[in-house]
C-alpha cells in the first residue's frame, strides 16, 4: 500500500471539484460577501466622522461653560461688591444714628444690622445658587438638576 500514488482520475476529480467550488463562491458566496465589508468600511468611515464632529462640538461647549462660568463669577464677584459696599452703607448710617442714642440703643442696632447683613448674604447666597442652576440649565439646554442637587448647591455657595 503506497501512500503517495498518483491517481490521475482522483487529480482530475479534484480538480473538477476544485473549479466547481471555486465557481460557486466566485458567482454567489464573493459578491455579497464584498458587498458586506464595503457596507461596513463605510460604516466605519461614517462613524470615525461623527466622532471627530462629536469631539468638535464638546470642545465648543466647553469652551462655551467656561466662558458663562467666568461671567457668573464677575457677576458673582460684582453682586458682593454692590452687597459690600451697600453693607458699609448701611453700617454707616447705623452707625451714625446709634453714636446719637444711649449706650444701651448701641449694642441693640449693632446687633440688628449684623442680622440683616446675614439674611442679605444668605439670600444672595441662595439666588446665586439658584443662578447657577439657571445658567446650567440654560447651557446644556435640559434640565438635569434634581430640587436635591439645587439643594445642595445651595449649600455649597453658603459655604463659600
Amino acid at each position: 500500500m503506497e501512500l503517495f500514488k498518483l491517481d490521475p482520475g482522483l487529480a482530475a476529480w479534484t480538480w473538477i471539484a476544485f473549479g466547481a467550488l471555486l465557481f460557486i463562491l466566485w458567482k454567489f458566496v464573493f459578491p455579497p460577501l464584498m458587498k458586506n465589508i464595503k457596507t461596513r468600511e463605510r460604516t466605519i468611515a461614517k462613524s470615525v466622522d461623527n466622532a471627530a464632529a462629536i469631539e468638535r462640538r464638546l470642545g465648543e461647549i466647553e469652551e462655551e461653560r467656561e466662558k458663562i462660568l467666568k461671567e457668573a463669577g464677575v457677576k458673582a464677584d460684582e453682586i458682593l461688591h454692590q452687597t459690600r459696599k451697600d453693607a458699609e452703607v448701611l453700617k454707616a448710617k447705623l452707625v451714625e444714628k446709634a453714636e446719637k442714642e444711649a449706650e444701651n440703643i448701641l449694642v441693640l442696632a449693632r446687633n440688628k444690622a449684623a442680622a440683616e447683613r446675614e439674611a442679605l448674604l444668605q439670600t444672595l447666597q441662595e439666588d446665586l445658587a439658584d443662578f447657577v442652576c439657571d445658567a446650567s440649565e440654560k447651557v446644556i439646554g435640559a434640565s438635569f438638576i434634581s430640587e436635591k442637587e439645587r439643594q445642595w448647591t445651595r449649600e455649597l455657595v453658603k459655604e463659600l
